[in-house]
């Protein structure tokens, strides 16, 4: 009989929450003893009822204390094993759900067959970590305690990957004044639009938005809700609008985050965010980190001078308490010395890391590689270093045949990039909890990278946080 197999994860932090996941006739329970495992649903056509019905609702729901706290659906069609409805049919409607006591993120796969070595199931994870996240620096280090003489660098710290491709705002902009002349001098542009050389410009033009969506949306919340979450690095890669963009959309030519030439986040509203954060929670600090690899040449980069007056401009916004920002050489002062003199905006620029990222390790649909890469770092890469990046999330879209695959097939919640989030976390996330701090012990600040960033990443980042604080 028809069915569609859907695989399912969970991670939970904070007591009494439980994630109910269901579809006909069968459903799993996943409490805090399931954290980063998996388990196995089928929508099967014989338990839909009515002879010609073939479609069946995929759903979860959180609920503490036997009250229903948030929940989604799909629903699923067995024969072709399409979405049919819900509201998980696109990467942007995942709103994280923040209450009072718990942030909720989660995502939704819609997998096709098993082409090109991607998965035949679909793919939905949940996690649920709790709002005080929004001040844990000032819990595993509070102002005045032994952790807080301890210089920046003991603080692991996660980070959303390309923060700044966070919306399709700015995309969409553009993307309502493409045409045929944009697809043209695109594919001139953008290396990996080679690969569709044999596909022919109006199709192209027709599915922009998707190939956006598989190429560089890899985030899906505010910037607020990354820092609630948890989140304190935050890569940013500056510049002015491709020409062309300028030329035909209504956007301000101002500096935005790229990926490529395709824009994200503004660099000014994405500052204001962070120093409303900062301004509001007083115990923490943030790291931005500047870079300009995989800029095309023709978006005009900021100087430091432009980048410096941004930050000035952006801390004088505080209202609450004093607030500047500072340069690498914050990650090594005591935490406390930098609450107390109001440097905390770090801002590093193009900063020498120690990174698990290869080209090669990260083009995969499985996290076998990207382990590989975290066992063979060793404390000596970190010396000549400042920073020390695990990266979490595979670049899938840099295989060839996976991304045009979930380009000519897409729909608003193909993206490749969402195939293998949960199926990462759930091997990576522990190894790194396990042996992080032992196999790297130089005092060098340490960071989690990851797609869609989570709970689970930045609860990580929190432990072990906490655990290296109390070293001598």
């Amino acid at each position: 009989m028809p069915s569609k197999g859907i695989q399912v994860y969970s991670y939970i932090s904070v007591y009494g929450y439980e994630i109910e996941f269901s579809v006909p006739k069968k459903s799993v329970i996943h409490t805090t003893a399931d954290n980063f495992t998996t388990k196995h649903l089928e929508v099967e056509s014989h338990n839909i009822p009515g002879i010609a019905h073939f479609t069946g609702r995929f759903e979860w729901k959180v609920i503490y204390n036997g009250k229903v706290i948030a929940g989604a659906f799909n629903d699923i069609n067995t024969l072709t094993g399409n979405i049919e409805g819900g509201n998980m049919t696109s990467t942007q409607s995942f709103v994280p759900i923040v209450t009072d006591e718990v942030v909720i993120t989660y995502g939704f796969y819609d997998a096709g067959h098993g082409e090109v070595g991607l998965t035949n199931r679909d793919q939905c994870y949940v996690t649920i970590c709790s709002t005080s996240n929004r001040y844990w620096m000032g819990s595993v280090a509070p102002p005045g305690s032994p952790q807080a003489q301890k210089p920046f660098s003991r603080f692991v710290i996660a980070a959303p990957h390309d923060n700044g491709m966070n919306s399709m705002k700015s995309c969409d902009a553009i993307l309502e004044a493409a045409d045929l002349d944009m697809v043209s001098e695109l594919r001139k542009l953008i290396p990996r639009l080679q690969w569709f050389s044999h596909v022919p410009d109006d199709f192209i033009l027709q599915h922009l938005p998707d190939i956006v969506y598989g190429m560089a949306i890899t985030q899906k919340k505010e910037i607020a809700v990354m820092l609630t979450l948890g989140a304190r690095y935050f890569e940013f890669r500056p510049a002015q609008l491709l020409p062309m963009f300028q030329r035909v959309s209504r956007l301000p030519n101002k500096f935005y985050f790229q990926h490529a030439c395709i824009p994200g986040l503004a660099f000014e509203d994405f500052l204001d965010q962070q120093v409303q954060f900062l301004d509001e929670n007083p115990t923490e600090i943030v790291t931005i980190h500047i870079r300009y690899d995989n800029i095309i040449n023709q978006c005009k980069k900021p100087t430091n001078e432009e980048i410096a007056d941004m930050l000035t401009a952006a801390c004088r916004n505080a209202r609450n308490a004093y607030l500047t920002w500072g340069d690498r050489s914050c990650f090594y002062q005591p935490i406390d010395a930098l609450r107390s003199n109001g440097q905390r905006l770090i801002c590093v620029i193009e900063a020498e890391k120690y990174d698990s990222w290869t080209a090669k390790a990260y083009a995969t649909l499985t996290p076998a590689p990207i382990l590989a890469q975290f066992e063979s770092m060793t404390t000596e890469g970190q010396e000549s270093t400042d920073l020390t990046i695990l990266q979490c999330q595979a670049t899938s879209q840099s295989i060839k045949e996976v991304m045009v695959y979930s380009v000519l097939s897409a729909n608003a919640a193909t993206s490749c990039l969402t195939s293998t989030k949960a199926s990462n976390d759930m091997v990576l996330l522990p190894w790194i909890r396990e042996n992080a701090l032992d196999r790297l012990r130089a005092e060098r600040t340490i960071v989690i990278m990851n797609d869609f960033i989570d709970g689970a990443t930045t609860d990580t980042s929190i432990q072990l946080s906490a655990r290296r604080l109390e070293m001598d």
